[in-house]
């Protein structure tokens, strides 16, 4: 299953590159959490569909051209760690912005159930998702 979970995270990264959010339900599962407490912008938790559409909507309100690019998959049992380059430009300040952070996702039933991002460091978020260091 690991393969597969890993797919299905490259699905959501090509459903946000479509921005096809009618989608959702057949990728999330419906108590999803997604937990940003850890980021620089736009620090917080959000959960359920509706709050994935608060997220999303967020978004929108304050970045421009705002872009995740995937460049890296671990994947193991019901877990994936993703490291991935955020690209955006401030709509109020103008100022281009890239990041490169790492998330874990947790699958349930082939559906992403949890994704806590934010982490700056790899050995640290492949340390929190219980995954041995690869090289």
């Amino acid at each position: 299953m690991p393969q597969a979970n890993v797919e299905i995270v490259r699905r959501v990264y090509a459903l946000w590159r479509q921005r096809d959010w009618s989608r959702i339900p057949e990728f999330f599962d419906p108590e999803i959490e997604l937990d940003l407490s850890r980021n620089v912008f736009n620090p917080a938790v959000y959960n359920g569909y509706s709050g994935l559409q608060t997220y999303l909507s967020a978004v929108d309100e304050v970045w421009e051209g705002f872009r995740v690019v995937p460049a890296e998959f671990i994947g193991d049992g019901d877990v994936v760690v993703t490291g991935v380059t955020l690209h955006g430009r401030g709509k109020e300040s103008g100022v281009d912005v890239e990041m490169r952070l790492f998330n874990i996702w947790t699958l349930r039933d082939s559906r992403v159930l949890r994704i806590v991002g934010g982490f700056r460091d790899r050995s640290e978020a492949l340390e929190a998702a219980g995954l041995p260091e690869r090289a």
